[in-house]
C-alpha cells in the first residue's frame, strides 16, 4: 500500500422502518456528531476522500469534505453488505440476521450477500483505490458490517469475532491502516 487509510462508518442514521436501510439518512444526533467530530481537526491531512454510494455515508463525508474543501468520491464497492429486498423491522431480529450472516460465512442467508463476498467486494474497491492513488492520505467513508469483515481479514483475526467486533463498533468510530498493517483499530 502506498496510501494511507482512514477508514470512518458513517454517523448515527434515522431508522425509517418503511425504507430499506440503503435509504436511510443521519439522524439530527448524527449530524450533529459529525459536525463536531469535522471541527476537531482530526481527519485535517486528509487528501481524498471516497465513500460508499448510500445517502448516509455521502452524508457522514459532507461535514469533512466541506471543511477541507476536498470533492467527495463515491464507490459502490464500499457499500454495506447487500440485505436483500425483505425490511427487517425489529432491532433484535436484524442483530440476529447480522449473526447468522457471520456464522455462516459463505452462504447467502435471508438473501443477503454472503459475508465473504461482501469482504471481497470490499477488498477489490480497495485494491482498485491503492491502483489509482500514490502516496495519500484517504478517508474512506463506509459501513459496519463491511469495516467489521475488512479489518477482521487485515487483523487475521478468526471468523468468530467478526460478530463480537460488529456488536462494538459504534458510529463514528474510525481506524487507520498503513501498508495493509493497522495503526489503529476501528473498534477501541
Amino acid at each position: 500500500m502506498h496510501n494511507t487509510y482512514i477508514f470512518l462508518r458513517h454517523a448515527k442514521v434515522r431508522k425509517d422502518t418503511d425504507a430499506h436501510s440503503e435509504n436511510w439518512v443521519l439522524s439530527e444526533d448524527g449530524i450533529k456528531f459529525i459536525e463536531e467530530v469535522a471541527i476537531t481537526g482530526i481527519f485535517d491531512n486528509v487528501e481524498k476522500i471516497i465513500t460508499s454510494s448510500q445517502k448516509k455515508c455521502i452524508q457522514t463525508a459532507f461535514f469533512l469534505a466541506e471543511r477541507l474543501d476536498k470533492e467527495i468520491l463515491t464507490n459502490p464497492g464500499l457499500n454495506e453488505i447487500d440485505k436483500g429486498t425483505t425490511l427487517i423491522e425489529d432491532p433484535e431480529e436484524y442483530i440476529e440476521q447480522v449473526k447468522n450472516v457471520f456464522d455462516n460465512y459463505s452462504e447467502s442467508v435471508s438473501d443477503w450477500e454472503p459475508a465473504n463476498q461482501a469482504l471481497r467486494r470490499f477488498q477489490l474497491a480497495m485494491e482498485r483505490i491503492e491502483q489509482e492513488y500514490k502516496h495519500n492520505t484517504i478517508l474512506i467513508v463506509s459501513h459496519g458490517i463491511v469495516l467489521t469483515l475488512y479489518f477482521n481479514y487485515l487483523l487475521k483475526e478468526n471468523q468468530g469475532k467478526l460478530f463480537p467486533r460488529w456488536k462494538d463498533l459504534k458510529s463514528c468510530a474510525w481506524g487507520k491502516v498503513k501498508d495493509n498493517e493497522v495503526l489503529r483499530d476501528i473498534v477501541l
